[in-house]
């Protein structure tokens, strides 16, 4: 073989090679594929070890009417847990309403995060109420209305616990997990507790005010947060309940706890769209009143309570409310306000329980 042949043999060989950032490509796509796969095998590893607990009785999760803001009470096997409690002017009402529900003490407190409108009223609850546990995102921060929860919490000779991810309780036979949040964030919406509820074959997913960033690290975690009921984040803010989030959790029921014509216009148009394309049944606090799930274990059933912020007097009752204005007259007040705009309450006493204050005429 002469010269010619061999360097002609060489340039065809050189032609042939595979270009180096194609075997770059190559290891890319095999690693992000081996990490998909990764993922998917522990997705499912958690779904198979999931235990699914034999049951008794029935789990009752009440979304509490408590205007622009949240609070839920689960009650279960005669054991409750008060998840947030509203805003600062909501105290009087929660403890009312958890009298009127038969609630002596509570067995856990949860503040998800210390924005007023979560944590404001559970001053007020906890003053009234005994707690074995009160749980929070933070133990302190800048606020007054955070420092009324420690301070009620201390005179119980309760302090501030917080729970960390993957920590669990039980609330009689549904068990509760906090799943997040799973990274450290500046801002408190972010830092919210997620917490999961399972009964039987029946789950719940609390998120709080988490936003989308977050909401985004939650489920690249791993962590389990497909549920059949979803207390939609932030009030139903475009901040939060991204597509991809929503379409993970696959709630069958969606659940916002919103004020009746808010200043932030929430629920967003947007996230209602989301929701309506999963084909979730959605109920608002701010139309609807209270909301109460109830599950056996295998199936949920959803009742509504719009009265639930009303007291059962009737209307020959002795003293009256003036919804607008919070005031409460003496039936045989001069200035009453109209039909259309009273409660009725059987003492001064009850109407001051819901927030109500005493006009003149009542001595």
């Amino acid at each position: 073989m002469d010269k010619k042949e061999v360097s002609g043999m060489k340039k065809r060989t050189a032609k042939k090679r595979i270009p180096a950032w194609i075997y770059v490509l190559l290891v890319v796509i095999l690693a992000a594929a081996t990490i998909w796969q990764a993922r998917q095998n522990e997705a499912e590893q958690v779904e198979e070890n999931r235990q699914v607990l034999p049951v008794d009785g029935t789990l009752t999760v009440r979304f509490l009417d408590v205007g622009q803001g949240d609070s839920a009470l689960i009650v279960c096997n005669g054991q409750t847990m008060l998840i947030d409690g509203g805003s600062v002017s909501e105290g009087q009402f929660l403890v009312s309403r958890l009298s009127r529900l038969g609630v002596s003490e509570l067995d856990y407190v949860v503040n998800t995060h210390p924005d007023e409108d979560h944590c404001g009223g559970l001053a007020g609850v906890l003053a009234k109420y005994p707690a074995e546990h009160v749980y929070s995102s933070v133990t302190e921060h800048t606020t007054k209305v955070f420092s009324n929860v420690v301070k009620y919490a201390e005179e119980q000779g309760r302090q501030i616990e917080v729970p960390q991810t993957g920590d669990s309780w039980y609330v009689g036979d549904a068990a509760v997990t906090c799943i997040g949040p799973v990274g450290t964030y500046s801002d408190s919406n972010n830092g919210s507790l997620v917490l999961r509820v399972d009964f039987g074959e029946t789950s719940f997913l609390f998120t709080g005010d988490m936003e989308q960033n977050a909401e985004a690290d939650l489920m690249d975690s791993g962590a389990n947060v497909r549920a059949d009921v979803l207390k939609v984040g932030h009030h139903g803010s475009p901040t939060s309940s991204s597509e991809a989030f929503l379409e993970a959790v696959a709630p069958s029921i969606a659940v916002i706890s919103v004020g009746e014509d808010n200043d932030y216009g929430h629920p967003s148009a947007d996230v209602l769209a989301r929701l309506e394309a999963l084909g979730a049944a959605i109920y608002r606090t701010d139309t609807q009143g209270e909301i109460i799930i109830t599950s056996d274990g295998q199936t949920l059933t959803v009742t509504t309570d719009p009265t639930s912020r009303e007291p059962a007097a009737g209307k020959d009752a002795p003293f009256i409310g003036n919804r607008n204005s919070m005031i409460v007259h003496s039936a045989n007040c001069a200035k009453l306000p109209g039909e259309d705009n009273r409660v009725y309450f059987n003492t001064a006493e009850e109407a001051e329980e819901y927030g109500y204050q005493k006009h003149t005429c009542i001595k």
